[in-house]
């Protein structure tokens, strides 16, 4: 589709008589527009693909090729039929007219020319073109970046497929999410988010070739169709120039910012014949490309359907079992290094899976963030746990402050707080009796909002804990920002204690560090005397691990809090 009509449209003025082309030239030139000429319809065909005007103005008595055939032969070339043709003749009988409109014409003017109606006809038309010429470009362009929409790519993909299909060559797709713009977004502001996505679209435009389409299908995703492809490689070359852009700093409003892009590419025929065959394939082989690390691409395989199929399953399993209650939480035991009896507890979801048996929240925790299902799992978390916790109470046994793990869309509600306070009022519970932990990429994901609502959840009276320690981010320019309690070492550290000297290192550096900002520490993945004496000297504040207690089912648990006995040795 051409570009929207500048104030200078271009005419394309089509007589026999030049004395005539002359006046209407000096005519439209005084009021601004671009003047291209032709001395017959023949010559007019030939102009009107080369100059692509905006309108036609056509004699319709000349030799050759009169107005009339010319006009007709106009509608069959692309854009044709969407160009306006405005007929200048001295034939004015009824007869004459109906052919004009017959053959295409948007109007009809007789010679001698009335100059002053003939500037107000072109200027109507060009108005008309230009609003026309806007609708059709917002009903098939973004109107961010001014790239092809979803419409206007099916349709293109469409073409490509058909021509494809007349040649040895292939078509390819390629689907690709930024990677890092949500972050971007929510922690510079929508506007330098906007500013962005406009600088992506001009450098995806930037590495491919005219004959190719870029699109962007809303958000951050992008899609491209590589024309007239030979070979796979050439597919590859495509997509490491536009990965190898992407990583270039780009400067938004004095301010560097870096993103990458994750591509995901589908083949036709191997990988689809039809577009939404093709769109699928491209945008499984993303997600492929975003498990393996991001920003880099992969083409679509088979067994990412086969996969994608057993996802889809899963979600709905997922669902299923939020209906039925199938999930249930075990309590693993934290234990007090120095006096060696129980300190907390951490609140551990579990599937109970009417097939399958227990499955590990490995295995179903990453598709429930994905998916928006851990909002509703995290509040049956939350209820469920409120509810044991004022069943202990009842029960007459004081329990020790449980544990709960919140994900980054339970950290981005509006209202968690409020979720949280109306739950513990109804279980009679104070704040006290929670603590949330959060890993280190949960924070960082949005940073800004993140510590808004930290701050909000440390007001109400809960603790705050960071989980996995030492696997993130570890800046302490972050950490001092953090309104938490709590610095729990990630088990990655702590399970090569005191054999590992890198480790050792680690694992004293991060106690020393939590001590210094008033941090709790608390050493997960401890399975041997020989850490716990080690983390002992380090003044390490708890422990938790198998040697401690492996996670346990309430019932189980209510033994532990009955007995309050030694877990380990002090």
């Amino acid at each position: 589709m051409k570009p929207l009509l500048k104030d200078n449209a271009r005419i394309l003025v089509v007589d026999d008589d030049r004395t005539m082309r002359l006046l209407l030239r000096h005519a439209l030139a005084r009021d601004g527009y671009e003047v291209e000429e032709a001395n017959d319809g023949v010559q007019a065909l030939a102009q009107f693909e080369k100059c692509e005007p905006d309108i036609v103005l056509m004699d319709g008595a000349m030799p050759a090729l009169d107005g009339f055939a010319a006009c007709a032969s106009l509608q069959r070339l692309p854009g044709g039929s969407e160009t306006p043709v405005l007929m200048i003749t001295g034939l004015n009988d009824d007869a004459s007219v109906e052919r004009a409109f017959a053959s295409g014409a948007t109007d009809y003017i007789t010679k001698p020319v009335n100059w002053a109606v003939l500037r107000q006809r072109v200027r109507r038309m060009v108005n008309e073109r230009r609003a026309e010429r806007h609708v059709n470009f917002l009903a098939y362009h973004d109107s961010l970046t001014g790239l092809p929409n979803r419409t206007l790519f099916v349709e293109r993909l469409e073409q490509s497929i058909a021509r494809a299909r007349r040649s040895d060559l292939q078509t390819a797709v390629m689907f690709m999410d930024l990677d890092g713009f949500k972050h971007i977004n929510d922690t510079l502001g929508h506007d330098i988010g906007d500013l962005l996505l406009k600088a992506v679209s001009d450098r995806l435009t930037s590495c491919l070739r005219e004959s190719d389409t870029v699109a962007r299908l809303g958000g951050d995703e992008f899609t491209a169709i590589v024309n007239d492809v030979a070979s796979e490689g050439q597919i590859g070359a495509a997509a490491r120039r536009v990965l190898a852009e992407m990583t270039a700093p780009i400067v938004l409003n004095g301010r560097e910012v870096f993103v990458g892009a994750s591509i995901g590419i589908a083949v036709f025929p191997d990988d689809g014949r039809d577009v939404r065959t093709l769109l699928r394939s491209a945008d499984m082989a993303m997600y492929r490309a975003k498990e393996s690390g991001r920003n880099n691409y992969q083409f679509y395989t088979p067994d990412m359907g086969d996969r994608a199929l057993v996802r889809m399953s899963l979600e709905s399993s997922v669902r299923r079992a939020l209906d039925r209650q199938e999930f249930t939480i075990f309590y693993q035991p934290i234990v007090d290094l120095k006096s060696g009896q129980l300190g907390s507890l951490e609140a551990l979801v579990r599937w109970q899976h009417p097939e399958l048996g227990l499955v590990s929240p490995a295995d179903f925790i990453p598709l429930a963030e994905e998916t928006g299902l851990i909002i509703p799992l995290g509040e049956w978390i939350l209820k469920h746990v409120c509810g044991r916790i004022r069943q202990w109470f009842d029960a007459g046994i004081h329990p020790p402050r449980v544990a709960i793990n919140l994900s980054s869309r339970q950290l981005g509600e509006r209202e968690l707080v409020d979720t949280v306070a109306k739950t513990l009022e109804r279980n009679r519970l104070p704040p006290s009796a929670l603590t949330f932990e959060l890993t280190e990429n949960t924070v960082m994901e949005n940073f800004e909002s993140s510590v808004d609502m930290l701050h909000q959840l440390r007001e109400f009276g809960v603790g705050l804990a960071i989980d996995d320690f030492g696997t993130g981010y570890s800046s302490l320019s972050y950490l001092t920002r953090l309104p938490v309690d709590i610095l729990k070492i990630d088990r990655a550290f702590v399970m090569n204690v005191p054999g590992n000297a890198e480790h050792n290192a680690i694992v004293e550096a991060v106690i020393a560090l939590a001590r210094s900002l008033n941090f709790q520490t608390i050493a997960e993945g401890v399975e041997e005397d020989a850490q716990v004496r080690y983390l002992r000297s380090l003044g390490c504040d708890s422990v938790q691990g198998f040697l401690c207690g492996k996670p346990a089912s309430y019932e189980d648990t209510l033994v532990i809090l009955q007995a309050r006995g030694q877990l380990i040795a002090a």
